[in-house]
């Protein structure tokens, strides 16, 4: 099994939040006149179990991830489908915005923040808040939408329709001349997310998000308000010639906690473990993958009692990837 890892990652972090609820999407407006916004369709709602958290674990930095035996899984039942999907997307047959600067969240910065792309197909773009369907969803302000980019896959390498993972970071080859890394984490105003993050996503199917406890803190600083992800988001990319190129998957939090999810990030970090539908993009191999994190205000809203107010401190993932690689664009 060949697995790429992009070590450790992501500032990410959760406050409990309390007080009146004041959540706030505000209306999105294109960047540029006349851009189109990406469609989906009904095949996307009927692959909500395409990408699924199967695990998680409370870290407080001594779990032993090589036996997970004595340690519990706040999945008590079936494993948590994604609440929400967009796709599947041909036009534009391929994503955009993959790697935000300086990726704290401002409008227009990046695909899920509402840039306008599309590459070779005109100008496109994703409604920042079109995830954002639960009553405690919010933007930062008027001008933060909130979503940040954790990582990215992708194949830059000789052996065309290959992920691998020696040397999945790498700058330069074993003669010393520079290549461009297969992945990378996000950074935040220049904080490099792999400082608190390890997440694998393999060929086999299965991903998995480990979160440093040390990710709240850092998350707070570099974005310069308290931190609380609450939503955690897939955009798997396959063949430009494929009739299914791109879809992206997402996890609401807020809807999970609703659905009686148990969870409290507040001051808590996870383990997160996960499987995906290796052929949901119409059977093919994928290109690359992007994963997001989305941080509203912190006390932008309340979870009424008993439900423990679940801030996703996710800040997520130092991604990994393996497997054959459909052509890219």
């Amino acid at each position: 099994m060949r697995i790429l890892t992009i070590l450790s990652a992501s500032a990410a972090g959760a406050l409990l939040l309390s007080g009146p609820s004041y959540a706030t999407v505000f209306p999105y407006t294109p960047s540029v006149t006349g851009a189109i916004e990406v469609q989906t369709n009904t095949l996307a709602a009927n692959h909500l179990s395409s990408v699924q958290i199967t695990g998680i674990y409370k870290n407080d930095g001594s779990l032993d991830l090589s036996d997970l035996s004595s340690a519990t899984n706040i999945i008590t039942g079936s494993p948590l489908d994604s609440t929400g999907a967009l796709g599947f997307v041909t036009s534009p047959d391929n994503d955009w915005g993959k790697t935000p600067s300086p990726n704290i969240g401002e409008l227009y910065d990046g695909l899920l923040n509402g840039e306008v792309g599309g590459p070779g197909q005109g100008d496109y773009y994703v409604d920042p808040s079109y995830f954002l369907t639960n009553q405690n969803d919010s933007w930062v302000d008027e001008n933060t939408p909130g979503w940040i980019s954790l990582a990215t896959s992708d194949y830059e390498g000789e052996n065309a329709g290959e992920w691998f993972s020696a040397d999945a970071l790498a700058t330069e080859d074993e003669n010393g001349d520079p290549i461009d890394p297969i992945s990378s984490y996000g950074s935040v105003n220049g904080y490099d997310l792999s400082q608190v993050l390890d997440i694998s996503f393999t060929s086999e199917g299965t991903w998995s998000l480990l979160v440093d406890p040390s990710a709240i803190q850092a998350a707070t600083i570099e974005l310069g308000r308290p931190t609380i992800f609450d939503h955690l988001a897939f955009v798997l990319k396959g063949s430009n010639n494929a009739d299914a190129s791109w879809a992206i998957f997402d996890f609401n939090f807020w809807d999970l906690i609703d659905k009686g999810l148990d969870i409290s990030l507040g001051d808590t970090v996870y383990y997160f473990t996960g499987r995906w539908d290796t052929g949901v993009i119409n059977n093919q191999d994928l290109s690359h993958v992007t994963i997001w994190a989305h941080d509203p205000p912190a006390g932008s809203t309340s979870v009424p009692a008993p439900t423990p107010l679940a801030l996703l401190g996710v800040g997520l993932l130092a991604m990994g990837f393996s497997g054959r690689r459909g052509k890219r664009r």
